[in-house]
């Protein structure tokens, strides 16, 4: 059979092969060869290739293959939350978007129509980091989550101060915001904010938190915070000692705490409860102000006694003969 024609040679068949289907009955149907069917393959000349938006790729995660991938300009878009039975690895799919005319893109110049769906993808796997990829390793997991951890050069704006607003509002209350104070100020043991950590953990990974820190402080950060671990574990996912875990972990408060309060203090301030003012008190003691006092009235009578008595006051008490 030849499947390749010239151009001159193909000839239009009576029938459709969709047209045929819904004219056959498998009940019905005698298996034979069939006439004037078209052909499975065209001429390159006849038919142009389709149009490619992306190309993508499915592997299991791990990181040599993620890095390989990530390279070579691929997105995670999902990562399979149960791990497969024979390699204990998570399944990954990434794309790579192509520049293509007939799709619109996105803001992102780099990712085109895939940065939607990147941006929810990230927003998910942050989201499931202390369930079902809790015991993830943290470097693994840091590179899908892909946060920017460095805002050196990132200029202040208003839009940052209304996010930062927005969360003291509505997350974190005066009172969270005192005793992160107290911590990092050593006044507290770190237990007492523990319930802060993750909330403070999602807004920076979310890059809603404009602080730079260093890659172990950011590594404590995401243990703690997003995946659930407490120190113990978090030391020996790190690979370092307790006192190091404890020492980057303060030092990543004291930022986040210096930025927050620098951002909204006058506001935290504001809804602080405080005691009515009252007088100021007396510059002196009780003592100096009677014996003031007591001089004031010794002054009075002194003068009073000295004073010269008018003779006509005592003329009705002359003794007459």
């Amino acid at each position: 059979m030849t499947v390749f024609k010239d151009a001159e040679e193909v000839e239009e068949p009576d029938v459709t092969i969709s047209e045929a289907a819904e004219k056959a009955s498998l009940l019905e149907e005698s298996i034979k060869p069939r006439a004037n069917l078209p052909p499975l393959l065209v001429n390159l000349e006849d038919r142009r290739p389709e149009k490619l938006h992306y190309l993508g790729v499915s592997f299991g995660l791990t990181q040599e293959l993620f890095r390989f991938w990530r390279k070579h300009s691929f997105y995670p878009f999902y990562v399979g939350q149960i791990p497969s039975a024979v390699t204990g690895e998570h399944t990954c799919m990434a794309l790579s978007p192509l520049n293509s005319d007939d799709i619109k893109a996105g803001d992102s110049i780099q990712l085109g129509f895939l940065e939607p769906f990147y941006k929810d993808f990230r927003q998910r796997f942050r989201r499931l980091l202390g369930t079902s990829f809790r015991h993830l390793n943290f470097k693994l997991a840091m590179s899908v989550l892909a946060s920017k951890i460095d805002f050196s050069h990132h200029e202040p704006s208003e839009h940052d101060t209304s996010i930062t607003l927005k969360l003291l509002r509505d997350v974190l209350s005066p009172h969270d915001m005192k005793r992160l104070e107290a911590y990092s100020n050593n006044l507290v043991d770190y237990h007492l904010i523990l319930d802060l950590v993750p909330i403070l953990a999602h807004e920076y990974f979310s890059e809603k938190l404009p602080v730079t820190l260093h890659g172990a402080q950011a590594s404590v950060l995401f243990c703690m915070g997003l995946q659930d671990k407490d120190i113990g574990a978090t030391k020996e996912e790190l690979g370092i000692e307790r006192e190091q875990v404890l020492s980057n972990f303060i030092k990543t408060m004291k930022k986040l705490y210096g930025y927050l309060n620098n951002t909204a203090g006058k506001e935290i301030e504001a809804t602080l409860p405080r005691l009515k003012e009252i007088e100021a008190p007396l510059s002196r003691s009780m003592d100096e102000d009677l014996d003031e006092a007591a001089q004031e009235v010794k002054e009075k009578r002194r003068v009073a006694d000295e004073a010269t008595v008018d003779p006509k006051l005592l003329q009705k008490y002359a003794i007459k003969s």
